[in-house]
């Protein structure tokens, strides 16, 4: 009895794998039909244009192809303007630096220039010093060399700098002037 109960149900799932294969074989076919079908079905028919229509098509082409150029034609005319706008505002940068490089060469021509003034004015100054007479000195009688309480004489006084009026410097060597002229002129350039 198990036997024929298993052999039974061994055809009846036979038989089912059997119906799925010409299922799977006929819905195939069947759904390339459809879709087939759908194709024609969903495409409508146009009504024949009228001659009213088409001229007003016609027009509102005319129109647009007219409004499309006069607007590239303002968009190209506005980029060139803001071209023309750039390019002088660089200019005028340009201009500005131009002017404040002569300014500075002109500012550093008249340093120079008060410099060699200011040169002149100290060798002028020194050959007068050297020509004027020195002023004559009076004759001192000699003193008596004063005595420390301890009765020895005291150290004779320090040599002064040759001729040199109070409140000044003594006069400078070539070499502090040349050293002086060269700090000076090293902020100029």
């Amino acid at each position: 009895m198990d036997d024929t109960i298993f052999e039974t149900k061994l055809n009846e799932f036979d038989n089912l794998e059997e119906k799925e294969e010409t299922k799977k074989t006929v819905s195939f076919a069947d759904e390339v039909e459809a879709v087939k079908e759908e194709k024609p079905s969903s495409k409508k028919k146009r009504k024949p244009m009228s001659a009213e229509h088409k001229e007003k098509l016609k027009e509102n082409l005319k129109r647009g192809r007219e409004k499309s150029i006069e607007t590239r034609r303002r968009n190209r005319e506005l980029r060139d303007i803001e071209k023309k706008e750039k390019l002088e505002a660089q200019e005028e940068k340009l201009l500005k630096s131009l002017q404040n490089k002569k300014n500075k060469k002109n500012e550093e021509n008249s340093l120079l220039s008060q410099i060699e003034e200011l040169k002149e004015k100290l060798k002028n100054k020194e050959k007068l010093e050297t020509i004027k007479e020195e002023p004559p000195q009076q004759k001192k009688e000699p003193q008596e060399k004063p005595h420390t309480p301890e009765g020895r004489p005291q150290a004779p006084p320090k040599p002064q700098a040759p001729h040199t009026p109070e409140g000044r410097p003594p006069p400078e060597t070539p070499a502090q002037k040349n050293k002086r002229l060269y700090k000076m002129m090293k902020g100029l350039r």
